[in-house]
């Protein structure tokens, strides 16, 4: 039976009335108290943007909140009644985005200054909170950010000078900072630093980098992990420093949790979604809390306390409209003295939030994934089966949906009813394209929501296809025929490479030759000579990858070997194609060659031909349509090349 410990990364979602775990249109709430909103243009002047805070030695509580036209600055020591006490003026722009260090806000955006305005980075002075100014800009180095870090005396501009790497700035004067260093390998959305570590969140590379910020003169990458559906937009630490936790800004785009204390080497540790489908934008760490800005899903928290096993402890939902796209929660702070919560809504404007005292949820249904699979390129689909175990007193019925990280096609059964105390096996089929560019890495995510409460519990394992065979060509060299090809691998995937090798001759293309191993080879060779080749033979080559998944089929090409005085098939290039290959042959004597495409059930698909040609080289180009111009589907297509005296049979494969 199944334990209710087993959960590792559940998540609950309170959908009021309405079922389903596609996402409501009404404002739900769990767990926490709206103490006020604000929208004092009613959206008139755009769209707000980040949001952050202060506490003032007076106990004054202050919440900034960028818009359009600038940075709207409300007392909000009463969380019901928030204070409008200035608005900013700054470069108009869409984007800003802002913190704070001593009594001192800093704010930057993408947005270019009009005429008689300065850009760069505004200081706002909160040295008396009722009447917030600003007093001057940084501008001489950098002139617009993406966002902005302040820690420890030093702050880090993101995406500066449009798109540029990270601005590092001395605060020791902070009415006038002084650039001390940057680093510039790679696009840096956001930051977070601690000590002399900075984790930068690299959302155009893919992943993210961890700086030694020791010499912040010279800072030193220790590392940069890459992963699939990664988006990186920003990131924050634990408070012991062990554990970072990332979000990824893109459909489906989630919360994850990294073991960094080796910053060499950062290992996965846990993730954790709200919504199957919709992007999530920023997190904030406080104790043993993510507080997440969810976009459409307003405002998520998180009990961290177990970094592998994050759980839900309380929402409120900000945004009134449908799941899905890019607008509700844009920024959370939860780092006031008073414990309020400041958030801020693209179209609602601000929002002042406390989590309330309602407890935990009652979870009495445990969803298991099953392990990650690996599958063969060209693999039509990976079968996957999740259970879901019904702890609780009755028969349940489960609304359940299905995604994948890369927009691979998903199937499940849209409901299941599971007996009390049960166990039942929920079967999905994760259609894998034929044509990938390289290894992938599929993240297939099941939510299962209890049909009587509404509560959602979701679990992800994948869908791995590491090796990937391309550029594959098989050309005559002297009495032989040389292979040639390039590997694509994950790091990880240490492997061997075997070709096995069937004689064409008098065989059907129907059926499949006889193979035997000619050749067992290392992942990094990329080419072999096959020496032992009978004069004029065709032969048929299949690549092998072996290792800890087991042994899959690469690819398949046709080659004939050269005979004096004779014609020959050189094969099609390339194989797999999209959307045309080349049929290469070599003609012995001056003619004409026809060549006949069917498809695998026999059915003639096209006929091409050539006339008149000279002795040597040539190639017919199947652009993958029939004679009336329609494109074919993915599949296996067999070819004839005939000549006056000669005959040669190969196949292709068509991946779309």
């Amino acid at each position: 039976m199944v334990s209710m410990q087993s959960v590792t990364r559940a998540f609950l979602l309170a959908l009021g009335c309405i079922a389903g775990p596609v996402a409501a249109l009404a404002q739900g709430r769990f767990n926490m108290e709206l103490l006020s909103q604000t929208n004092e243009f009613g959206g008139g002047r755009g769209a707000y943007a980040a949001c952050w805070g202060y506490s003032a030695p007076d106990g004054t509580e202050l919440a900034l909140i960028g818009q359009v036209n600038g940075t709207d600055i409300y007392d909000v020591t009463d969380g019901r009644s928030p204070l409008l006490l200035t608005s900013i003026p700054g470069p108009r722009s869409q984007w800003r985005e802002m913190q704070t260090w001593s009594h001192y806000a800093y704010v930057v955006t993408e947005g270019t200054p009009a005429q008689g305005e300065r850009g760069g980075v505004q200081i706002i002075d909160l040295g008396n909170p009722r009447f917030p100014a600003q007093i001057g800009n940084f501008d001489s180095t950098v002139t617009t950010g993406h966002t902005i870090h302040v820690a420890e005396g030093f702050a880090y501009v993101n995406g500066g000078n449009n798109g540029n790497g990270i601005h590092i700035l001395d605060l020791a004067d902070p009415e006038h900072p002084r650039e001390v260093g940057g680093w510039h390998t790679r696009y840096v959305h956001d930051c977070y630093v601690r000590g002399n570590r900075a984790f930068l969140a690299n959302i155009n590379a893919g992943g993210f980098t961890i700086l030694d910020l020791t010499d912040k003169s010279q800072p030193q990458e220790l590392s940069f992990t890459a992963y699939s559906g990664a988006a990186t937009h920003n990131c924050w630490l634990n408070d012991d420093g062990h554990y970072l936790f990332t979000t990824d800004e893109t459909g489906g785009g989630h919360l994850r949790v990294w073991n960094v204390q080796n910053p060499r080497s950062p290992a996965p540790a846990a993730e954790w979604s709200a919504h199957s489908s919709t992007s999530i934008h920023n997190v904030v760490v406080r104790g043993d809390s993510a507080y997440i800005a969810y976009y459409t899903e307003g405002v998520q928290v998180v009990d961290v306390s177990q970094p592998s096993a994050p759980r839900l402890v309380g929402f409120f939902d900000t945004y009134p409209g449908a799941s899905g796209g890019y607008a509700g929660c844009w920024g959370v702070y939860p780092l006031a003295q008073n414990h309020n919560i400041i958030a801020s809504d693209m179209q609602g404007g601000l929002f002042v939030l406390r989590m309330g005292t309602g407890g935990q949820p009652v979870v009495d249904f445990v969803v298991d994934a099953p392990p990650a699979i690996r599958v063969q390129p060209g693999q039509a689909s990976a079968l996957l089966f999740f259970d879901i175990y019904n702890g609780s007193g009755s028969a349940q019925l489960y609304d359940l949906a299905a995604v994948n990280d890369l927009g691979w096609n998903v199937d499940v059964a849209p409901t299941i009813t599971v007996p009390r105390g049960g166990i039942e096996a929920v079967l999905v089929t994760v259609s894998v394209p034929a044509n990938l560019p390289g290894p992938a890495r599929a993240q297939v995510e099941l939510c299962v929501t209890q049909h009587s409460t509404g509560f959602q519990v979701c679990k992800a394992t994948r869908v791995a296809v590491p090796v990937t065979l391309q550029d594959l060509t098989a050309t005559v060299r002297g009495p032989g025929i040389e292979l040639q090809w390039r590997l694509q691998r994950d790091v990880e995937d240490a492997g061997a490479l075997e070709i096995q090798r069937a004689q064409l001759d008098g065989a059907s293309p129907l059926f499949e030759p006889e193979f035997a191993t000619v050749a067992s080879l290392t992942g990094r060779e990329m080419h072999w000579l096959d020496a032992a080749v009978d004069p004029g033979a065709a032969y048929r080559y299949r690549f092998l990858w072996s290792d800890g998944g087991g042994v899959r089929v690469l690819s398949e090409i046709d080659a004939q070997a050269a005979a004096p005085g004779r014609s020959r098939l050189l094969g099609a290039t390339p194989n797999p194609f999209n959307p045309s290959t080349r049929i290469r042959f070599e003609l012995a004597h001056a003619g004409g060659v026809e060549i006949t495409i069917h498809d695998a059930r026999g059915r003639l698909v096209r006929r091409l031909v050539a006339a008149d040609l000279e002795p040597g080289e040539h190639a017919l180009v199947w652009d993958g349509r029939d004679a009336r111009g329609t494109a074919q589907s993915s599949g296996l297509y067999l070819y004839e090349v005939r000549g006056a005296s000669w005959a040669a049979r190969g196949r292709v494969t068509l991946a779309k």
